[in-house]
């Protein structure tokens, strides 16, 4: 599989209370398998739709964390682009770690709050399915500062953005984020351009 492009979302994962509940649950909702959790990397346990990797379940090793899906965008470069979320704003809440052959992970937070995460590829390279019933499909941000947290994926990724108007709360201000470099330039309200 080809490796993925910089800043383009490669995994995700899932930090759980019980395990085995979230295997039945996404096992049935998605007619996902589940590989064997090594305990040496937390019971971190590979999720499967039609027989390729599409994502992760993992338990919580503290009550106090939040039940959450992880995003993981590819790097290159997991220290360099560390050093890029730190210069824009941005904080790390690990450093980068080599997880055995596997790759390199950082998890970083944006300046509104929003946390996410870096994947140097070794060999595990991503996703092995993405973009079908079953799989990762779309990643969005709601943020309450979209100029500053828009200014720091761009300084980070070089993300565009497109304003979509008002969410259907009246409140959202709803934006999609383009890949990296691909901005249109364009704001336009209800549709992205």
């Amino acid at each position: 599989m080809a490796a993925f492009a910089e800043g383009v979302p490669c995994w995700v994962d899932a930090m759980l209370p019980d395990l085995a509940a979230g295997k039945r649950f996404y096992g049935e909702l998605f007619d996902w398998t589940f590989g064997a959790g090594e305990p040496r990397y937390g019971h971190y346990t590979q999720a499967f739709h039609n027989g390729r990797n599409v994502a992760a379940l993992v338990p919580k090793p503290d009550g106090r964390l939040p039940t959450v899906w992880n995003i993981y965008f590819a790097v290159q470069d997991a220290a360099a682009t560390a050093a890029r979320i730190r210069a824009a704003g941005g904080r790390l809440i690990s450093e980068p770690t080599r997880i055995g052959d596997f790759g390199v992970m950082v998890t970083a937070v944006d300046p509104g709050g929003a946390v996410f995460g870096l994947w140097q590829a070794g060999s595990h390279p991503g996703f092995e399915e993405h973009g079908t019933p079953g799989s990762y499909g779309w990643m969005e941000l709601r943020t309450r500062d979209p100029e500053r947290v828009d200014a720091f994926y761009r300084a980070v990724f070089g993300y565009g953005t497109v304003r979509l108007g008002k969410g259907s709360d009246g409140r959202s201000d709803g934006r999609s984020g383009e890949g990296p470099g691909e901005a249109s330039g364009e704001e336009s309200e209800g549709r992205a351009g």
